[in-house]
């Protein structure tokens, strides 16, 4: 049995009633009314979960999503979860190659503090 619904009116843009339009057939959705409840269930469900969070929406290619769909399939690992995961190593090796250049920056000053000045530059 369905759950009851409510009846609502929408005004949208010409641009964006053909974007709707093209939806149409897509995701199982057979209409127009079924397009929007998708498009407000994705919108609901990608909030962030608690205040201080925010979520981010990435753009899949065809080969990604295959590798991904056979990943969640193989391993159980979600989207979203890969996605998070990723961006954590490119997190912690983004810092990994700023702490190197600054372990590096700061060898090369103690370098050059123990290096004798030539009187000859010293002007």
């Amino acid at each position: 049995m369905a759950t009851p619904s409510s009846h609502i009116s929408l005004r949208i843009n010409e641009e964006d009633l053909m974007l709707l339009d093209a939806k149409i057939g897509q995701l199982g959705a057979r209409n127009r009314s079924d397009v929007v409840r998708l498009a407000i269930q994705e919108y609901l469900r990608g909030q962030p979960r608690l205040p201080d969070m925010d979520t981010i929406k990435i753009p899949l290619g065809r080969r990604d999503k295959v590798k991904l769909e056979m990943l969640y399939e193989l391993e159980g690992t979600s989207r979203e979860q890969a996605a998070l995961e990723g961006l954590k190593l490119y997190i912690n090796q983004s810092i990994s190659r700023a702490d190197e250049t600054i372990k590096l920056e700061k060898a090369l000053e103690e370098s050059r503090a123990l290096t004798l000045r030539s009187k000859e530059y010293q002007e």
